[in-house]
């Protein structure tokens, strides 16, 4: 039988999951997911290439122009709103793949269990980036 407290009637709309979590329990929930992710990314890899940091700009690249793109033909933001989100997801992207790039030389230095380590923290730390992105999302609503 279902909790009561998480039931929603037909009438209602149904409600995000978030908005039913805790701060804690979200930010919990979060970081265990990404050191999860990160721990999959690390315990698999296997170097097949030399790390290249263009490479990674290149794609941050890619992924701002796409990512731009859907903005604009889903919100039409303003000018300063477009160029805040350009910036910002060229920057997310740019970390994102430039730690992943990183595992090359941390697999040189001290195998898969270092790399393995590094990517768990890098994800968790990417959870609760995410998390508190959600609970200010939250906040706002």
């Amino acid at each position: 039988m279902l909790n009561s407290k998480y039931r929603v009637s037909n009438s209602e709309k149904e409600v995000d999951m978030s908005q039913k979590l805790t701060t804690n329990q979200l930010l919990t929930r979060y970081a265990i997911t990404g050191g999860a992710i990160g721990f999959y990314f690390g315990f698999f890899f296997r170097p097949a290439r030399q790390a290249s940091l263009f490479v990674a700009i290149g794609l941050a690249i890619l992924i701002t122009v796409v990512m731009t793109g859907i903005k604009i033909y889903r919100d039409r933001p303003s000018l300063s709103a477009l160029v805040k989100a350009v910036v910002f997801t060229f920057l997310k992207a740019c970390l994102f793949l430039i730690l992943l790039e990183m595992r090359h030389p941390l697999y040189d230095y001290g195998g898969k269990l270092a790399v393995t380590i590094f990517m768990m923290l890098i994800g968790a730390l990417a959870g609760l980036w995410y998390a508190y992105d959600q609970i200010r999302q939250r906040g706002r609503s």
